[in-house]
């Protein structure tokens, strides 16, 4: 059995070992595409800002030469405005370089004519990816770009001083002139460079995530490859097995249906058994429980109070053992014969009245009084022969407990059940009596069911609420006295 159990432990390992495959490979191709895909559009968006940026600086020195010779503040009006542009993409990279807060790096990335849903994607790139090779070079050439446009900026506000102060002339403004050229130019240069180098990168990624997604794809495939072989090999193990263990089964129902004959032989056997048993012992039980209750009777007309109260106890003991062995014989036959409810229905009164006829005199020998308080209307179809043992032995149980003192039985309804109670004024429950009656009537397994200080009545009456798929509940009264409860399905 030992390599055997070592072969399955190194299949399940196998398996397992798969599916984490399979589960890492996935993972990674997700979180892979994902972390490339929005790369590569902030590096769309960063080239589509570097196009505002460069068109911005253009204008912005258009606009400056303009200002220059004819001195018309609508000019220099649109010189800051097209120069803004470039001046919140150098506000945006700024923030960032020096970590400070993201609202900053938007509203320089909004100033630069960034679309509003790629400034996320920007500053995740920026923040994370600045230290990748070609980010970390088109963002030197951007700061690069930053100086000419800080350079440009200067030279505005000097031309707008000499403007108004009437310092310029031809030869100055053509120095100007050639020196804002010169540094459209640089800024030109640098940022067709960033372009460039934003694109080479980008293609590089494109590239890598094939690549990577080919590996990943090539990987899960043979992963699920090799899972069906081995699915596959199990399979095939399984049929033989199956055939082996269908050839067990039969034998084992072969055995089931001797036994199945056997148990049917005993079964008459004790049937016979109950019948001998009912006709040897209950009969003269019942003759000697009606003679003393004659001596019982005559024995009241005597003046010996003595002999009244002997006479009494012997009837009364003769009739508790003549209640108990019917009782038990109605047990044995339930267990050995039809177990199936009852299709007609009766009134629960009646029977209850029945049962409570049986006690009287019992009860009269304690100074105990029965109370039926069923409703005579209500009827039933619970089986009765099974209700009648069990009412009898809690019943029995009732008034040996209880002296000068009622017993009272009563029934209601509630959320679709059948509650009927019978409720004492005795002694009740001991604390460690009442946990374990609740703990054995919740037992689910007959064969679980253990006597504790001889009570079979308790166990007849547990394995019978089972037949009828109800419950037993037992509870001590607030002032005195116990309660049971029998709890049954509407019938």
């Amino acid at each position: 059995m030992a390599p055997i159990t070592k072969a399955i432990n190194s299949k399940n390992h196998n398996i397992i070992l798969l599916y984490a495959i399979l589960f890492f490979s996935c993972s990674s191709l997700i979180i892979i595409n994902y972390i490339t895909i929005r790369i590569l559009s902030a590096s769309r968006a960063y080239v589509n800002g570097e196009s505002h940026y460069s068109k911005g600086q253009n204008m912005a020195s258009r606009y400056l030469i303009t200002y220059l010779y004819t001195e018309n503040n609508k000019n220099w009006e649109s010189f800051n405005k097209a120069l803004n542009i470039p001046l919140g993409d150098q506000l945006a990279r700024t923030a960032l370089t020096k970590n400070l807060n993201d609202s900053i790096a938007k509203k320089g990335f909004r100033a630069g004519q960034n679309r509003e849903r790629d400034l996320d994607d920007l500053i995740w790139v920026f923040k994370n990816f600045s230290s990748v090779p070609f980010l970390k070079k088109a963002i030197s050439e951007w700061e690069v770009a930053d100086k000419s446009v800080n350079q440009l900026h200067k030279i505005g506000i000097e031309i707008n001083e000499k403007i108004k102060s009437k310092k310029l002339d031809e030869k100055k403004k053509h120095e100007l002139s050639t020196k804002i050229s010169q540094i459209c130019e640089s800024l030109s240069v640098a940022a067709n460079r960033f372009s460039n180098i934003v694109g080479d990168g980008t293609r590089e990624i494109k590239d890598n995530l094939i690549v990577i997604n080919i590996f990943f794809i090539l990987l899960i495939i043979s992963s699920t490859s090799i899972y069906y072989v081995i699915t596959l090999k199990k399979m095939i193990l399984s049929e033989k097995d199956l055939i082996s263990k269908k050839e067990e089964l039969r034998e084992i129902i072969e055995d089931l249906e001797k036994t199945k004959n056997e148990l049917s032989t005993e079964i008459v056997q004790h049937k016979k058994l109950i019948g001998t048993i009912s006709h040897d012992i209950k009969s003269p039980l019942k003759y000697l429980a009606i003679t003393n209750k004659y001596i019982y009777e005559e024995s009241k007309k005597c003046d010996n109070e003595k002999l009244k109260k002997n006479t009494k106890s012997v009837y009364s003991s003769t009739l508790q053992l003549f209640n108990y062995i019917d009782s038990l014989l109605t047990y044995s036959k339930i267990f050995f014969g039809d177990k199936t409810s009852e299709n007609t229905g009766y009134k629960l009164k009646e029977l209850v009245e029945q049962k409570c006829n049986l006690f009287n005199e019992i009860a009269e020998a304690s100074s105990t009084i029965l109370i039926n308080e069923i409703d005579e209307y209500y009827t039933t179809n619970i089986n009765k022969e099974i209700l009648s043992v069990i009412l009898h032995n809690i019943l029995d149980n009732a008034i040996k407990n209880t002296e000068k003192g009622t017993v009272r039985i009563y029934s209601y309804i509630e959320n679709k059940k059948l509650y009927l109670a019978v409720e004492d004024t005795g002694k009740g429950f001991k604390e460690e009596d009442l946990i374990y009656y609740n703990q054995l009537s919740n037992q689910q397994s007959t064969e679980k069911l253990m006597l504790k200080n001889g009570g079979m009545g308790l166990l007849m009456i547990i394995e019978l609420i089972q037949i009828l798929n109800g419950d037993l509940k037992f509870y001590n009264e607030n002032r005195q006295g116990a309660r049971i409860e029998i709890i049954t399905d509407l019938n």
